[in-house]
């Protein structure tokens, strides 16, 4: 009996890690009241990084992740929502944390070099011991409409 539980738990926390990757395009927009900063376009040449957190309810107790660019918070999501992020051409750097306290709570980044008016799909999931990690997605970075 002792062994099914310990089989049981182990496979419940193994699994729990997992997230599974939600596309932009199917996945729910972050609430205005959770952008900070960087929601609007400023110039008609910014770079637009859409970030989506992976759905995955039980990874890290379904805690949402903090989106900062060059250091200032831009947004905070939840599992399988998106929000899309405006910046200035050049280099900038992306960054993601959990919001709860699970391992793995430290900044991780991206450098990305932005290109005008191009699209970049970034993923956020979690990784090792619920470590997040961002990742450039496809499709590759790509001409937007402007909105």
């Amino acid at each position: 009996m002792l062994k099914v539980i310990c089989v049981t738990v182990l496979a419940f926390v193994i699994s729990g890690c997992e997230t599974t990757q939600v596309s932009a395009d199917r996945a729910k927009q972050v609430a205005q009241s959770d952008v900070y900063a960087f929601s609007r376009q400023k110039n008609p040449d910014d770079a637009r990084i859409v970030f989506t957190q992976d759905a995955g309810a039980m990874s890290c107790f379904g805690a949402g992740m903090s989106v900062y660019l060059d250091g200032q918070l831009a947004a905070k999501t939840s599992h399988g929502e998106s929000v899309k992020l405006y910046h200035a051409p050049g280099p900038a750097q992306l960054s993601i944390k959990n919001n709860a306290m699970c391992a793995g709570g430290d900044l991780s980044g991206l450098l990305l070099e932005l290109k005008p008016g191009l699209s970049y799909q970034v993923r956020g999931y979690r990784g090792m011991w619920d470590k997040p990690e961002p990742l450039l997605t496809t499709p590759s970075p790509f001409k937007y409409t402007k909105q």
